[in-house]
């Protein structure tokens, strides 16, 4: 299990970036990912944290091989938080499609 200080997290100016979250749940999205053991738990206090719809699986980042989760906005272009690997960053999903950055899942 990888430790949690190798975790990397947005900057709370970045996590502003997302429609309607203010500086105090930026840090406490912050927080969240820095202090809670596991990804998966992480990952959907978060999606609670910035109120969307959901974590939703993406695909694995042909570069760098993790697997990339988002929290679903109900819009693919809509600036929301990416979970790529050990790494929580703002982006939206359509660039990362578009792009051809994301394989889809085998089944």
């Amino acid at each position: 299990m990888a430790r949690l200080a190798e975790r990397r997290v947005a900057s709370t100016k970045q996590l502003q970036q997302i429609k309607d979250v203010t500086p105090e749940i930026a840090e406490a999205v912050r927080n969240v990912w820095k202090t809670v053991r596991m990804r998966d738990e992480a990952r959907e206090e978060v999606n609670k944290l910035i109120e969307t719809h959901g974590v939703e699986f993406l695909g694995v980042h042909r570069r760098t091989g993790d697997d990339v989760y988002y929290c679903n906005a109900g819009d693919s272009y809509a600036t929301t938080i990416l979970f790529r690997g050990l790494s929580l960053i703002v982006g939206c999903t359509g660039d990362l499609v578009e792009s051809r950055l994301i394989k889809a899942p085998q089944s």
